[in-house]
């Protein structure tokens, strides 16, 4: 692989890693799975630069080993948050019984309810 492509791949993990940090909403569960998809494009990224690195096609300076361990140490920080939301959100559609609770304006929990547990409607 010539270096040019393999730089493109390891910009293209760093810019995958600040995109999902930038737009991270942990409330939204689509948007979680999105950073989700993200971050798994950015480590296939990264492992093609590393890849790259050992098969020789790029030299293995100290400035790209410290990149690629401070990216691979986001990635694993980042991971554990995405991980953490959406065992929250299954955990939360577990508990109300995948039914999404609707309010009303005073902010009680509205609609079909019968199947939640007792001190949701506390």
């Amino acid at each position: 692989m010539k270096p040019a492509i393999a730089i493109e791949h390891l910009e293209r993990a760093r810019s995958g890693i600040r995109q999902v940090l930038a737009q991270w909403t942990p409330a939204d569960l689509d948007a979680v799975d999105d950073s989700r998809e993200q971050l798994a494009a950015a480590v296939a990224d990264l492992r093609i630069f590393e890849n790259a690195v050992r098969s020789g096609d790029v030299s293995p300076t100290a400035e790209l080993q410290d990149a690629i361990l401070a990216m691979k140490q986001e990635v694993v920080q980042v991971t554990r948050v995405v991980d953490a939301c959406v065992a929250f959100h299954r955990g939360l559609a577990a508990r109300i019984g995948d039914a999404p609770p609707g309010y009303d304006a005073a902010g009680h929990i509205t609609g079909d309810t019968a199947e939640l547990e007792p001190e949701v409607h506390a």
